[in-house]
């Protein structure tokens, strides 16, 4: 009785997992009309950028496949701490362009930086510009597009540079703008405009 229950139950559960997982969704009409967030010093959770020449900004959702369907989940804001001295910060968010439920854009971004205010805020994000213990992350941008798959960093020639404009550690806020220029093995990605403002 019990496991003939259980049957029942598995069964509803792929059944209401598939009449919500596989709706076409299409957010298309939201990312042609994508904006950047506006500058804001209050632990408001946003990040923007304009990366290559698209404005990008945490949006869109990402489909999820597991045993009993799939699904979209919203891409949201992710923020790092990471308990090195001093502490690193890595900030990350995704973009995904559907259109009946079929990606044509798929960028992440993120960038890992010492949560200090020395240097006047400024950070020089690139592989080599900060010696990090072994195992431990070097102040450093990178972003991927997974349509089709290529991954961009920040080199310590050329590294981007991201302002800390506001650090309050009492509030645990932190904001600031970057911008420079991600590369490729064969190709470059610019990023300009960049701005963002988060709680840690």
């Amino acid at each position: 009785m019990r496991f003939r229950h259980f049957l029942t139950c598995l069964s509803l559960l792929s059944m209401s997992a598939c009449t919500t997982g596989c709706k076409e969704y299409d957010n298309s009409e939201g990312f042609a009309r994508a904006q950047l967030p506006a500058y804001t010093e209050t632990g408001a959770n946003t990040l923007g950028c304009v990366l290559g020449a698209q404005k990008w900004t945490v949006l869109g959702s990402q489909q999820l496949k597991g045993p009993l369907g799939s699904s979209w989940q919203p891409n949201m804001l992710q923020v790092y701490r990471a308990s090195a001295v001093p502490p690193l910060l890595t900030v990350r968010g995704a973009m995904t362009g559907v259109r009946n439920s079929i990606e044509f854009y798929d960028r992440e971004i993120s960038f890992t930086f010492l949560l200090s205010d020395t240097l006047g805020g400024l950070r020089l994000l690139g592989a080599d510009t900060v010696r990090m213990p072994p195992g431990q992350r070097a102040e450093s941008m990178e972003a991927i597009d997974l349509i089709p798959y290529r991954g961009y960093r920040s080199t310590a020639r050329r590294p981007v540079r991201l302002l800390i404009r506001k650090l309050d550690r009492q509030e645990r806020i932190v904001s600031g703008t970057f911008s420079g220029v991600l590369y490729s093995a064969t190709d470059s990605l610019a990023v300009t405009d960049g701005r963002f403002d988060v709680r840690y």
